[in-house]
């Protein structure tokens, strides 16, 4: 057995490498078998998103390093591959300068229309790879586990990874365009609008994967457990729940305590009310002020804005399900494993690498390496994980305006706080929208007010903020 993670600080020091993306797929201290499942295939489709779009990465660059405990991404790499787009898609911190000058504009006339083509069309590939994705979960579930079972999905595994994966960088790219677009033409029509009343354009949008499941989940936590409707939603929501991009996440299906914690709460409706009444005034108030051909606009690249965001939450859903996939592929290694004497519970098995449980799957591992092996995962386990906060440019930004003080929880997957609670993570977890519902706000230390949380926390209308201060206390 072999480690995976990088010892040379200096090469993964703040400089260059942030937890902007990262932070997003791998939550939190990460598993070695968390680390090994995605980081090729996200490598993978980084690389090929990029090229596809008209903008190499630097083949010889290093996008991924796992560095004591925590996954980093390479900022540099990724912004110089930003700037081959010219702005019309982008995955890193900002925005990329606009082409200058007729000549400058004629040569990447075609990368940008290339990369526009390709970003407008995030919608409709996101849904098609949800569907697809959708389908192979509900086969996984129903498997016996048995060896050919087991060959099977480890084979299909990192195919579906990459494709999902690709969609989903596809799907944040296209927003922060179509965002960018509609920010930028609001300035310039309104010079000194208010950051709230553009942040107040993205409430209450329809048709998120993320509320849709929420509501389904607290409508069924309310429902006997033995009640026929609750088992079909649970079923059909059951890929879901806190952690779910995790491979020990907490899955609804079997999270008993938590749907009776989501049971005692209000349904929420009233909030997502309060929250497209808000939006709504918004529009409103911004129409107003425009003339005919810029009130034209606006509802084009609004609407265009909001299909973007829909896109994102619709990719990541489908993102959850590959990894409630691997989940029950790991368990299903984890009992040979385990029976092997390979490691000491079956828990442990989420601290070996995936090529290593893909052995146990071939039968090239076996019980005469047993010491060694829970050795190793022992090692692992006892490595201590250190965070590396990033800096964020500019302070605090409210992307869901609102909320009222309350006692500060610290988030903690798999648990839940109190009513009334003012949640903090690093990264919100779009899985925890049923326990939101009567959070008093959300608050991420991360730079990313565009992540799957907080896109999740503009649905339903959860006051949010990105970018806030580690030690950030409400009042």
């Amino acid at each position: 057995m072999k480690a995976t993670e990088s010892t040379n600080a200096a090469d993964a020091g703040p400089v260059g490498w942030t937890r902007d993306l990262a932070r997003d797929l791998f939550p939190g201290p990460v598993t070695p078998f968390a680390w090994t499942l995605l980081a090729g295939p996200a490598d993978a489709a980084l690389r090929a998103l990029y090229a596809e779009l008209g903008a190499q990465i630097d083949g010889a660059a290093v996008l991924w390093r796992l560095e004591r405990g925590y996954v980093y991404l390479n900022a540099g790499a990724l912004a110089a591959a930003d700037e081959k787009l010219f702005g019309a898609a982008w995955l890193g911190r900002g925005a990329p300068p606009a082409p200058s000058g007729l000549l400058g504009r004629m040569q990447a006339g075609g990368i940008v229309k290339r990369a526009e083509t390709r970003a407008k069309a995030a919608a409709i590939e996101a849904t098609g790879l949800q569907t697809r994705l959708g389908r192979w979960l509900a086969w996984v579930q129903g498997l016996k586990w048995t060896q050919a079972d087991v060959l099977q999905v480890m084979e299909e595994l990192e195919p579906h990874a990459v494709a999902a994966l690709q969609v989903y960088f596809l799907t944040r790219a296209a927003h922060n365009a179509a965002d960018a677009r509609l920010r930028g033409r609001l300035a310039e029509w309104l010079p000194g609008v208010a950051p709230d009343l553009i942040a107040r354009l993205y409430l209450a949008v329809d048709d998120l994967p993320s509320v849709q499941t929420a509501f389904d989940v607290a409508a069924a936590a309310r429902l006997p457990a033995a009640n026929p409707e609750r088992l079909a939603t649970l079923a059909r929501c059951g890929h879901a729940g806190p952690g779910g991009i995790r491979p020990d996440a907490r899955r609804w299906g079997e999270a008993g305590e938590l749907l009776e914690r989501i049971a005692a709460q209000q349904d929420g409706g009233a909030q997502l009310g309060a929250a497209l009444a808000a939006r709504q005034e918004a529009e409103r108030g911004v129409r107003a002020r425009l003339n005919q051909g810029q009130a034209r606009q606006f509802d084009e690249l609004l609407a265009w804005a909001r299909e973007a965001m829909r896109a994102a939450d619709v990719a990541w859903d489908g993102l959850v399900m590959l990894m409630a996939a691997a989940q029950r592929w790991a368990a299903a290694g984890a009992r040979e494993a385990f029976l092997a004497g390979l490691i000491a519970r079956p828990e442990d098995v989420l601290f070996l690498e995936l090529e290593e449980l893909k052995q146990v799957a071939t039968g090239e591992w076996h019980a005469g390496r047993s010491a060694e092996a829970q050795a190793e995962v022992a090692r692992r386990m006892a490595a201590p994980a250190v965070l590396r906060a990033d800096a964020c440019a500019g302070g605090p930004v409210e992307v869901a305006p609102g909320g009222r003080p309350g006692p500060r929880y610290e988030y903690a997957p798999g648990c839940a706080p109190p009513p009334g609670a003012v949640w903090v993570a690093e990264a919100l977890d779009p899985g925890c929208l049923p326990l939101w519902l009567d959070a008093a706000a959300l608050l991420a230390t991360g730079c990313d007010a565009w992540s799957p949380g907080l896109i999740a926390a503009r649905g339903l209308g959860i006051p949010a903020t990105a970018g806030a201060a580690a030690d950030f206390a409400a009042d």
